[in-house]
């Protein structure tokens, strides 16, 4: 048994000490570092005193780590809304992540499942769209939602980030390619109609896609900030994400030496971050899962 292990892992070594496998481990490495330095430095910031912000030589761990930003931050009166903004970003995220993934569903099995005329160049200019930025229509969208009366309108959000459904689609129409076509023969036999096939038998397979599509969705959608500060005007009905923005400027009003601006803001950015974050860790195993599930048929 212990010589069976020992095999195991020195194959194991070998494996990951080949030349192309250290290179894409390294290579994976940076990348990990890249994403991951300026949320610990965000959240490093957020933990540190004025002193120990405009030091010398900065640290990245908090050599005396305090709650004062965080404290002030969450007692400020311009402040007193957060809670309200939260809110509403939970309202306009939980409607859209609903929204795409029912649409993306029932669209992804369409074009996975169904034939009809035009499938396939259809499915591929929906496609093309995802290279296409939003913000370069963004003044379409404006005229468009004035003139159906949803803007500052939580709906009208609700509504409108589930549009960019490319990369949605994408990823649940390959779920669907990677269904064993045997298993709805085997439905069709014993006299099962499409719908049943689509909710009893695909359906069930496909839950680590809509997870992706949810997740992704949840992301998007919590963080985003261009969009929603064009088409909302009221301060009743900004998100979180129009709301940190508020903290720039706010040194000019510290009385304690103790407090930064470049501080508080990281708090503030932490405190809005901390729900999508959290969303991640829960659900991370389905995302992963829904990415390597029939993502590589084409």
């Amino acid at each position: 048994m212990v010589a069976r292990i020992t095999s195991d892992v020195s194959s194991a070594f070998r494996r990951i000490l080949r030349p192309g496998s250290v290179l894409v481990y390294v290579s994976l490495f940076a990348i990990c570092i890249i994403c991951l330095v300026p949320v610990v430095w965000t959240v490093s910031s957020s933990l540190k005193t004025r002193e120990e912000l405009y030091t010398a030589t900065p640290t990245l761990i908090p050599k005396q780590p305090t709650l004062l930003n965080y404290t002030w931050m969450l007692t400020r009166e311009d402040m007193s809304r957060l809670p309200l903004n939260m809110w509403n970003s939970l309202k306009v995220t939980m409607g859209a992540v609903i929204i795409q993934c029912i649409a993306a569903t029932l669209a992804g099995y369409a074009f996975a499942r169904l034939e009809f005329r035009g499938r396939d160049l259809i499915f591929y200019l929906l496609i093309i769209l995802m290279f296409i930025p939003r913000a370069g229509g963004l003044m379409a969208l404006y005229e468009e939602m004035d003139f159906l009366h949803l803007r500052n309108s939580h709906l009208g959000l609700a509504l409108l980030f589930p549009s960019a459904i490319s990369v949605a689609l994408f990823v649940m129409r390959q779920n669907f390619l990677g269904i064993p076509r045997e298993i709805e023969e085997a439905a069709i036999v014993d006299g099962a109609s499409t719908p049943q096939l689509f909710w009893h038998v695909d359906l069930p397979f496909v839950t680590g896609g809509i997870a992706v599509v949810a997740i992704w969705e949840y992301i998007y959608v919590w963080g985003e900030y261009l969009t929603t500060l064009t088409m909302i005007d009221f301060p009743e009905l900004e998100t979180v994400s129009l709301a940190v923005t508020k903290l720039q400027g706010w040194s000019a009003h510290f009385t304690s030496t103790l407090l930064a601006g470049y501080g508080t803001e990281s708090a503030a950015y932490v405190v809005a971050m901390a729900p999508v974050v959290l969303v991640f860790i829960l659900l991370q195993r389905w995302f992963v899962r829904g990415l390597t599930e029939g993502i590589v048929k084409m």
